[in-house]
């Protein structure tokens, strides 16, 4: 059985957990362009919402997939809901709005989930209640091996971009690269996307799969969209890759177990993908952009 067909309840209902974390950045966090500010951050216990502030009070809620819990923490105290097989969405929800206003931490999000295909609000979802140890590790382990690969890529780059965090409406974790060229959505009914894509820009990700990808998958997303064009596969990306005219992206479907993947390969598909994309672009005067750091290597 594929990893996205074993596993896809699980997938499900971390990614609606994560979306009541997600929306606390919403709601708390300083705006920045392409939703940067509502990501969340990737550590080694799991995800974060990072540092927030709400009436002079600093606070942080993660998902810890080490100890099986949800902690919610302040400067002077923090509390845990534990991750139970079983325990339903809306159950979460309840405590988490219990305990964080105990500490002195309004909930007071938007709990219809965005981006998926599931509609019903947290408080009563009682549908999805999956959760599995053996899953958490596996999906830990994607998660760091995504924000490794796409951070040594894109740390480099002499140019304005956005660091890979988890962007919870859609469940990948991505970064961006930047030209600073206004692109304004061609919509702007459509709220997510309006501000999403405003300026030219190319997005390297990676997702767990969905009824199409049945396996963790990388992507390259260069907009404007491509349209009515297929951009070209050489020499210069690994075996597998390909671009899909249909979702205008570039694709990397990994099959092989976590422990056995090739980091240096994933991290060619992004370098070519990349350059493949700023051709197709046509940036200008991007030449400075891979230009070597006048530093001596660190050891990472």
């Amino acid at each position: 059985m594929s990893f996205y067909k074993k596993y896809q309840d699980e997938i499900t209902t971390m990614q609606l957990l994560s979306q009541i974390l997600g929306k606390m950045k919403l709601n708390y966090a300083a705006q920045e362009p392409q939703w940067a500010h509502v990501i969340l951050d990737i550590t080694t216990r799991g995800f974060s919402t990072g540092l927030l502030k709400v009436n002079h009070q600093p606070f942080e809620m993660e998902i810890n997939l080490l100890k099986d819990f949800i902690s919610i923490q302040t400067r002077e105290a923090i509390d845990y809901i534990d991750l139970v097989d079983g325990k339903s969405v809306s159950e979460y929800y309840a405590e988490i709005v219990k305990k964080a206003e105990v500490l002195g931490i309004p909930i007071n999000i938007q709990t219809i989930p965005q981006e998926m295909s599931v509609k019903t609000p947290f408080e009563e979802d009682q549908e999805h209640h999956h959760y599995n140890q053996d899953f958490a590790m596996e999906m830990l382990k994607w998660f760091q091996l995504a924000w490794d690969v796409e951070q040594q890529f894109i740390a480099p780059i002499r140019q304005r971009k956005v660091y890979p965090g988890l962007f919870w409406g859609t469940f990948d974790v991505a970064c961006i690269l930047l030209y600073n060229q206004f692109e304004s959505f061609i919509d702007d009914e459509k709220v997510i996307s309006r501000a999403a894509f405003d300026e030219q820009m190319v997005e390297f990700g990676f997702w767990l799969g969905d009824d199409n990808f049945s396996y963790p998958t990388f992507f390259t997303l260069p907009y404007p969209f491509v349209k009515d064009k297929k951009l070209p596969i050489d020499e210069s990306f690994p075996k597998g890759s390909f671009f899909s005219p249909k979702m205008s992206e570039y694709l990397l479907e990994i099959k092989e177990p976590i422990d056995e993947v090739n980091r240096e390969e994933i991290i060619q598909f992004i370098e070519a993908s990349c350059q493949k994309s700023l051709e197709y672009l046509e940036w200008e005067n991007t030449h400075h952009y891979f230009e070597d750091l006048k530093m001596d290597r660190n050891k990472k």
